[in-house]
């Protein structure tokens, strides 16, 4: 149990770990590429075991250190087609581990995924020509790829849940396409990854387009959120047809935690006495829903350049005192807001105004109810809140009292609460069992970085 107390100052300097979900993601690209890969600063935590475990079919693992080495298992020395057991710890890019093990030919399960989640996996790879089908895994739901027509996402506009679960696809089995996307930029991590390993994902502006249907699709977009009809098309080639030097090893850098960097920058804000400094932050649009939130907030986050990872650009974030105002905010890709949605529920818990967050209704799928589950957390704060068929509204407020959450929570919304408990006037405590997993040194780092009211 994590015990807190009211936090007057927030100051220090702290390097962020690196991110468990970003670490998974370049292991299975490593599997799909046949390349053997160095990652470097892991620390070790129950969430890498459940990586490690995860991979060790598919791949051997060595961990020297904070070193780990993934070399691929090659092809004849074992079943193409064995099954992937995605971690239960890592949430917030399932469907791009999902899609991607299912190119490589893998039978993919996970113990926490219903049948309402299976169907929406499914009907999500049809969208894009994949057709999807399920097996029974020891009582659990599997799920194979049965065929791919690239034909239907050739002649689609790709929607934004449904790029990146594509790309993934494309990326597992090898393949290489070119397809449309409306309405919105290729922001995923999969983009820079691709380009780790040697392959190309571009996208090219063609707002000219000539083709009716593309300017229906404009259109009717624009509409529904209004907004103008001078929107954008993009055409997206992404080849990952061409390998290289498969015998070398390649040297992936790994940015730091996105969840636990949302949870330092909404402390940061909510507590502005001191200075606080954030280093190795993933600074790349889709890893930056928190920050982007509460700029729009009205916050003041700099970011200082720190390089670039496998991942794209990391940096140092500082953040200066500001008040903060309600805001609403639409949460597409959902896969970009999974993890970070609680940070961002939590400033506006403690901002001026209501803030909406909307397109949620994904969220239904999990079990348990991930928007039910981010509501009975909000109960216990205090926060005045409202559940939409899609969305959730919170009303913020000046002062709230300090709270128990004695279940077990994910580690995301475990962050989040401690983060608002530090805020509170009274004394918290968060059941820390899966905060710990994921952050072995998170109540020390609690301690270091805060000093406290008194008793």
């Amino acid at each position: 149990m994590i015990n807190l107390r009211p936090a007057k100052t927030v100051q220090g300097k702290i390097k962020l770990p690196v991110s468990p979900d970003l670490l998974f993601m370049a292991a299975l690209g490593a599997c799909a590429a046949a390349r053997k890969i160095n990652i470097d600063g892991v620390d070790e935590s129950d969430v890498l075991d459940d990586i490690i475990r995860a991979i060790q079919g598919h791949a051997s693992v060595e961990l020297n250190g904070a070193a780990l080495q993934i070399t691929p298992r090659a092809a004849e020395s074992g079943d193409p087609a064995l099954l992937l057991a995605l971690p239960e710890s890592l949430l917030p890019y399932r469907a791009i581990y999902l899609f991607m093990g299912l190119g490589m030919g893998k039978t993919v399960t996970a113990r926490s995924m219903p049948q309402k989640q299976a169907l929406d996996f499914i009907a999500q790879g049809k969208r894009i020509g994949i057709t999807v089908e399920t097996v029974d895994v020891d009582q659990t739901i599997g799920l194979r790829a049965a065929r791919f027509d690239s034909g239907i996402a050739e002649s689609a506009y790709v929607s934004e849940e449904d790029c990146a679960v594509l790309l993934s696809y494309l990326f597992g089995c090898g393949e290489k396409l070119t397809f449309s996307i409306a309405d919105f930029h290729l922001s995923t991590p999969l983009r820079q990854l691709a380009h780790a390993f040697g392959f190309t994902v571009s996208a090219k502006s063609n707002t000219e387009t000539n083709d009716p249907l593309a300017k229906r699709m404009k259109f009717l977009r624009s509409r529904q959120r209004e907004t103008s009809a001078q929107n954008f098309v993009y055409t997206v080639d992404a080849d990952f047809s061409k390998r290289g030097d498969t015998d070398a090893a390649l040297n992936i850098s790994v940015p730091g935690d996105e969840l636990l960097a949302a949870a330092l920058v909404t402390l940061k804000c909510l507590i502005p006495k001191g200075d606080l400094e954030i280093s190795n932050a993933p600074t790349e649009s889709w890893a930056s829903q928190t920050v982007s939130f509460i700029k729009k907030m009205g916050a003041k986050i700099n970011v200082q350049d720190g390089g670039k990872t496998a991942f794209g650009s990391r940096g140092t974030l500082t953040v200066q005192k500001a008040e903060l105002a309600g805001r609403k905010v639409r949460c597409a890709p959902l896969y970009q807001y999974l993890g970070q949605l609680p940070c961002m529920a939590v400033a506006a818990a403690f901002a001026e105004g209501k803030s909406v967050f909307r397109e949620l209704s994904g969220l239904r799928l999990y079990e348990p109810d991930g928007l039910d589950q981010l509501e009975k957390s909000l109960r216990p704060l205090g926060v005045r809140h409202g559940e939409m068929p899609d969305g959730i509204v919170v009303e913020g407020a000046r002062e709230l009292d300090g709270f128990d959450i004695l279940e077990p929570l994910p580690a995301h919304l475990a962050a989040a609460f401690c983060v608002a408990g530090l805020r509170c006037v009274g004394k918290t405590a968060i059941a820390d069992d899966l905060a710990w997993a994921r952050w072995p040194g998170f109540q020390k780092m609690i301690n270091e970085i805060c000093e406290f009211r008194g008793k």
